[in-house]
C-alpha cells in the first residue's frame, strides 16, 4: 500500500499536475527573409505577470515564469522581444559599449509590438516573426 501511494505521488509530480502551465516553445525569425533572430529574450505579458524565454543562436526559445522552461498558464499574452542587439567593435574600450538594435523598436513595447498569443492546451509551439531595425 505504501509503495502504491509513493508511486502515485511520483507520477503526479512527473506529470506536472497542479501547475496548470503549458510547455511553450518556438522560433523567432525575421519577417523579411525567415532567418532566425540570434539573440534576445521573448516576454509574454498577460497584464498580471510575465514569462520569459531566452532566444538561442538558432532563434529558438522556451518559456517559463519563475524558471526557464516551466511553461505558462493558458491565456492571452502580449508579446515583446527585448535585448535583441549586436555588439559593435569597441577597440577603444568605450563605455557604454556600442551596440546596434537588430529588430524594430516597436517589438520592445507591448503597446506597439502588435504581437499577441493565445496559449491553449492544444498548441505548444508558437513561432514569432519580427521586423528588422530600420537603419
Amino acid at each position: 500500500m505504501k509503495n502504491s501511494i509513493l508511486l502515485f505521488l511520483s507520477a503526479l509530480l512527473l506529470a506536472g499536475c497542479g501547475t496548470g502551465n503549458i510547455p511553450i516553445s518556438g522560433t523567432v525569425t525575421f519577417s523579411d527573409d525567415g532567418s532566425p533572430l540570434p539573440t534576445g529574450t521573448v516576454i509574454f505579458d498577460d497584464g498580471k505577470s510575465q514569462a520569459q524565454g531566452k532566444i538561442q543562436p538558432d532563434g529558438k526559445y522556451v518559456m517559463g515564469f519563475d524558471k526557464e522552461a516551466n511553461g505558462v498558464p493558458p491565456g492571452t499574452y502580449a508579446v515583446t522581444v527585448i535585448g535583441a542587439v549586436e555588439m559593435l567593435p569597441n577597440p577603444e574600450g568605450r563605455f557604454p559599449i556600442p551596440y546596434a538594435e537588430l529588430i524594430d523598436v516597436k517589438h520592445t513595447d507591448k503597446a506597439t509590438s502588435g504581437l499577441t498569443i493565445d496559449v491553449n492546451a492544444s498548441q505548444r509551439i508558437y513561432d514569432i516573426q519580427v521586423d528588422r531595425a530600420k537603419r
